[in-house]
């Protein structure tokens, strides 16, 4: 039991560590706010082995709106190892509800050797799937973390207004 209680401390210490990391780079809470949802965005592509496509799509997307490119590459890790299934399948279901593509594949029983039989037409649905669930997700983590980075700067604000008062 106490392993798995290290283990749970070791990720919450890695979410608070990220999550200070993106509060605290030196650009406006909108310009956070955007890398944030280029990297949300490109976190929902699919991860395709040896090749960080979700990162350079995050990265470029962050230039072209000349948001923070640090927030943008943390902000991918929304698709990590523990729900890379669970994106997978929504992107596969998406897909092949829009496009008009047939591919033998069953998203529940996939693992990640099984990502290079799938073929271009599987690629292909993956990533317009990933395209079509990645605009509203960015738009929703938009909000979200502008929230969220104003409201740690005004109570960082008023804790060094406190402090100052006082002295």
């Amino acid at each position: 039991m106490q392993r798995n209680f290290n283990r749970w401390e070791k990720l919450k210490r890695l979410l608070k560590l990220y999550y200070l990391k993106l509060m605290r780079i030196n650009a406006s809470p909108h310009n956070i706010a955007m890398g944030v949802a280029c990297g949300v965005f490109g976190g929902c592509f699919p991860v395709i082995p040896g090749l960080p496509l979700q990162t350079v799509i995050a990265v470029v997307m962050a230039f072209f709106t000349r948001s923070s490119k640090i927030a943008a590459a943390i902000a991918t890790w929304i698709s990590n190892p523990f729900n890379w299934l669970l994106f997978y399948y929504v992107q596969f279901k998406i897909g092949t509800f829009l496009l008009p593509i047939e591919v033998q594949f069953d998203p529940a029983k996939w693992q990640v050797s099984d990502f290079m039989e799938i073929g271009w037409q599987g690629v292909t649905i993956l990533v317009f799937g990933g395209f079509v669930l990645g605009v509203p997700l960015a738009i929703i983590a938009y909000f979200i973390a502008l929230y969220f980075i104003r409201r740690y700067r005004r109570r960082k604000t008023l804790r060094m207004l406190a402090r100052r008062n006082k002295l």
